[in-house]
This record gives structure tokens, sequence and C-alpha cells, in this order.
């Protein structure tokens, strides 16, 4: 059985999928990569023929999302699970694999803790990002690490830019409810029509030459929307919130050999938290993070050893209070890397780093984890540039489990033309338990498990673009095996514990059309086979891994006339074990009223679909935002 895996694993990694040529021996990392509606502008010293997905700042304005997780779900590949509306934790999935495999980044900073490995991030307000990169295999524009379930990374970082006046942007939003009847009575809530309200307020300058942005804002929400349960309409209640939030990034140079880069956030929320319709208990649930990152680049003197040197110094903050029980954590994070002087047909980055993570929880006590590391990654052009091989490679140690975790890639990438680029990756990674999954105490019947192994993935990805004036095409082939995943158990109160492996087998494949700059269709398809593997079950048994969608398709169509900005998002979300199909359309407007304000409207689920991201979490259905932006 072992063989047939490692052969499916080659074929498909052979087969064909995505990645870029270049025309220098300096790759632009994600300029080759899937895009959504734009060209990217992110930017690596080497590229590692990752599946990119980049979603900048035009597309961010254009969508009006409330959260950055609908903003990363609008790619192929990705989706994100939420207890319910606004406030709720959100967390994002790759290619089908759980979150806690998801790495999650802030400008390159790891995010999260040890205590849960997963996210929520819908705790970045929109308003502060820059662009997205979604690294659906291998270790992307980041280089120096790779993970089982991919990774997302969030830039907040303002782009730099010649010195300029002051300039201010406010943008109030109202969110209404459909009043519907509920119930017996026919009752009818009107304050739905004023359910929701958020003001971000940023400010841009220069001082000297360093750019600055500052951010401020704040969301409330009473989420009082109309679901289905059991054939009747009824109102969710219990489940308002209220966040406040504030950003600063600074960057620029010092000197022509000095440069800095600096990011803060902090975030306070409070939430009502309804309990799924089995158990409709209510608690009251509060977050405080606050995290701040520090980066130093050095250049150096071209007949130095180092072309550029980093330090990266971070630290981050959590307080999570909920049901009388409150969770610290803190993490630190330092880095120091290196960009070698090597002939141009060579691309080389080094660097070591360490992360601290430290738990004080009512539940955990007190639990510490340190992970140094070393990375090496870089690239090999031949001739013209056309082809070349991107190695990378990682060594961890978990000082609280005694153990070595590797991580390592390959990619090689070829550009048959100046249309046509074919990428090919293969990657290994490591997944640590996570403090809850190994030491939970015994409650309810649900308890961690000590014994639990490291998870082990694979990841292969195949891919080919084409590039016309009009038309673009992006096609993949990718498969993931996970020895040793981790899962909960169904029929002992979801205790983890390692099952066999789990096998992906899948098919991305996207086509955009712009017959005209102010015009653009697209249509994605993601086909994604799952095998749960655990115990005796074999590949005939057919026995799919929960919350994996075989299928999901989505589409978009963009219209940019004149100072109008239309666009109209819909998906399709195919079934899985846990929860059923369902049809989301989105319809966004705006209009520039003049140089300085815009007005717009967003129609979320427009088609008012009853449906759940997490079984028994009842999703709003029509929501209408209007919002007024203006600059000053």
């Amino acid at each position: 059985m072992k063989k047939l895996h490692v052969l499916v694993l080659l074929l498909c990694t052979v087969a064909g999928t995505t990645v870029l040529s270049a025309e220098t021996y300096q790759d632009l990392g994600t300029d080759f990569a899937l895009v959504v509606t734009e060209t990217p502008y992110a930017k690596a010293e080497t590229n590692s023929a990752s599946s990119v997905t980049v979603i900048d700042r035009e597309q961010i304005a254009s969508w009006q999302v409330e959260t950055a997780s609908q903003l990363i779900e609008r790619a192929i590949g990705t989706s994100f699970k939420s207890y319910g509306a606004l406030g709720s934790a959100q967390t994002v999935q790759i290619r089908g694999s759980g979150s806690d495999k998801t790495l999650v980044f802030l400008n390159g900073v790891p995010l999260g803790s040890a205590h849960e490995g997963t996210y929520d991030i819908a705790q970045i307000p929109v308003a502060m990002i820059e662009r997205i990169e979604i690294i659906k295999s291998g270790p992307g524009n980041l280089g120096r690490t790779n993970a089982i379930g991919g990774m997302i990374n969030i830039i907040t970082t303002v782009e730099q830019s010649k010195k300029s006046a002051q300039s201010f942007t406010l943008q109030i939003e109202n969110g209404s409810f459909l009043p519907l009847a509920y119930g017996p009575s026919s009752e009818r809530n009107w304050l739905s029509l004023v359910d929701s309200k958020r003001t971000d307020l940023s400010y841009r300058t220069m001082i000297r030459d360093l750019n600055m942005l500052i951010t401020l804002g704040d969301i409330r929400a009473a989420n009082a929307y109309t679901y289905i349960d059991a054939g009747e309409r009824a109102l969710r209640t219990g489940a308002a919130m209220q966040k406040v939030y504030g950003g600063l990034s600074l960057n620029g140079e010092f000197s022509p050999q000095l440069s800095y880069d600096s990011n803060s956030l902090v975030s306070w929320q409070i939430a009502g938290v309804p309990g799924s319709l089995s158990y409709p208990t209510q608690a009251e649930q509060e977050d405080l993070q606050v995290t701040t990152s520090h980066e130093f680049a050095i250049a150096s003197d071209p007949e130095a050893v180092f072309s550029h040197q980093a330090v990266v110094l971070s630290g981050t903050f959590e307080q999570r209070k909920y049901s009388g029980d409150t969770h610290n954590k803190i993490r630190s994070y330092t880095q120091y890397r290196q960009q070698w002087n090597v002939p141009e047909a060579y691309a080389l980055e080094s660097g070591v780093d360490v992360t601290a993570d430290f738990i004080d929880s009512t539940k955990l006590d007190h639990i510490s984890r340190i992970v140094p590391s070393i990375y090496l990654h870089g690239g090999i052009y031949f001739g013209d540039g056309s082809l070349s091989i991107h190695p990378s490679a990682q060594l961890r140690y978990i000082h609280d489990t005694h153990t070595f975790s590797p991580n390592a890639s390959v990619g090689l990438v070829y550009g048959f033309n100046d249309l046509t680029v074919v990428r090919a990756s293969v990657s290994y990674a490591e997944q640590i338990p996570t403090f809850s999954q190994l030491y939970w105490p015994e409650e309810w019947g649900y308890h961690g498990n000590p014994d639990l192994k490291t998870e082990k993935g694979f990841n292969g990805d195949v891919g080919i673009t084409w590039e016309g004036d009009t038309l673009h095409y992006e096609g993949s082939v990718f498969t993931r095996n996970v020895d040793d995943a981790i899962i909960g158990d169904p029929d002992n109160n979801y205790i983890p514990y390692n099952i066999a492996h789990a096998l992906f087998l899948g098919t991305e494949q996207t086509v955009t059309y712009s017959p005209e700059d102010r015009i653009s269709f697209s249509v994605s398809y993601q086909y994604n086979r799952s095998f749960d593997l655990s115990g005796t079950n074999t590949f005939s048994d057919a026995i799919e891994v929960s919350s994996v969608r075989r299928h999901t398709a989505k589409a978009s169509v963009s219209y940019h006339p004149e100072s109008w900005n239309f666009s109209l998002f819909a998906e399709y979300l195919g079934a899985n074990t846990e929860v059923e199909a369902a049809v989301l359309v989105n319809l966004n407007a705006a209009i520039d009223i003049s140089e300085q304000a815009t007005f717009s409207v967003a129609i979320d689920n427009l088609l008012n679909t009853s449906y759940e991201l997490y079984a028994d979490y009842p999703m709003p259905g029509t929501k209408i935002r209007t919002s007024g932006t203006i600059r000053f």
C-alpha cells in the first residue's frame, strides 16, 4: 500500500502545474503566480516555484468585504470556517487541510501561538491590509519554512513613495439585515436595519524619510439575523459584539545602507458567543491582542560576503477570557537573515530564527515552547533564466518535546515562451501537536492526548500558466499525503488521536478574460478528493476526510466604467460530511462622487441562502451594507 501512495505522489508531482520564467536572474517571487484579477507587486530575491495567490489593495477596495477571511476565500483552493456572524472566530483552510496546519504571518512574522495552533484571521482589520499572499505549496516568498496546509502572509506595510502631503481617509459603514418575520407570532426585528456600524480613520504622512500610516477603527454589531431552525425562521440573539483597534506602520530609509520597517497592531473585542443549535448556552468572550514587529535591513558593500542582511524583532501578547477562564499567550520572534553575494546565475538566502511561546492559562497553567531554527533558500538559473531550480531546507528544534523537525522543498520553473510557464514543486513539512492537543485537562469527557505524534506531510504541485493579451489560464494538479494526521475522535468526545494517514488528490483550474481594461470575468473550479486511511480503511472504502469539500466553484465579474465600480462574486460550496452544499452571491457597487468622496453599496448573500460553515452554527442571510468614504 505504501508503494502505491509513493507512486501516486510521484505521478502527481511529475504531471503538470504553474510558475514562472525569469527574464533576469533575479526573480520577482510571486510575479508569475496565480493572481485573482490583477498582476501582483510582491517581490522576493528568489522564488520557490510555489503555488501562490496574491490579493492586492485594488481588489481589497473593490470587494468591500467585512473580514480578512472573506478576502482570502475569494481565491480558489481556500475556504474559511466561522461560528456565525461578525466577531465570530474565523480560521482559514487551504486545499482541505485543517486550519491548525495553516500558518499565518503578519508581514512575514508568525502569528498565533502554540496553545491551539490556529489563528483567528478576522482579528486583522481589513482597513489595515495592503495585500495578502496565499501560499498553497512550498515556502513561497517567505523562504524559510513551509506548512502541511499552506501559509497566509498578510502585509500591512505602506509602500514607499515620494514625499507627499498629509492625507486622511474616513470611512463609515452601516449594515442592515432584512427584518423578516420569525417564529409563530410573525414578529419582526426592525432594529436589524441598523444592525452593524463600522468606522475607519487612517492618516498617511512622512516623518523625514519614513512613510507613516496610522489606522483607528471601531466595529459594533447586534448580529440579530434570522436563520432556519427545524423549518421555522428564528432570530439569532446574544451574539452582539464590539471591537476597537489601531495600527501604526513605519517604513523607509535612514540611509542608503539602512532601511526600517515597523508594524504594530492592537485590538480589543468583546462578543457574545451563542452556542450551537444543539447546545444554545451563551457566554461572553473578551479578546485582547497586541503585536509589534521591527525589521532593520542593511545593504552591504558589493564586495562583501552578504549583499543584504536583516534583523527582525517581534512580540505578540494575546489574552482571551471565556466561560470564567483566562488564557494569556506571549510569543516572541527573532530573526537574522542574509542574502549572499553569489554569481548572477545563483541566489542564496540563509538565516536563523527563534520563536518562543509562553502560556499562562487557568486550564493549562504555565507552559512554554522555544523553537530555534536554521534555514537555506535559493535558486539556480540556467541559460537565459527560463529554467530554474529552487531548493529550500529548514531544521527546527522543539524544546518541550525534545524533537528535531525538518522542513524541505524543491521547485522547478520552466518558461516555454513569453506566454507559457510550467512549475513543479514537492515539499515536506511537519506539524507539532499544540498544547491543547497534548495537555488539555479532562473536561466533559474531553482531554488532551500526551502520546500524540508529530504530523508529517508531503505536498506535490504541478501546473501551467498561459498569459495572453486578454485571456489568462492557470491550471494545477496537487497532492497531499499526511502521516500521523491528528483528528478528533467523534466516538470519544473528539479527543485527538493520530490516524494512519490521509491522502488528498485534486486539481484547480482558473480562466480570466479581460476584453478591455474596464471589465474582467473570472471562473475557477477545484476538485479535491480526500481519503481517510485510518485503521483498516482502504482506497476502496472511499471514506473522505471530514470537512473537506470535493467540489468548489467560484466566479466573478468586475466592471469599472468611468467613476463607477461594480463587482459580482458567486461561489458554490460543495457538501462535506459536516455541512450541506451552498450557493452564495455577493454584489458590490461604488461610485466616485468626487476625487475626495466615494459612496458604495454591498449586498452579502444576495440569495438569502441558509447555510453553515461550521456544523450547527447558522450563518447570516442577506445583509446590505452602505458606506461613504471621504479623503482629505
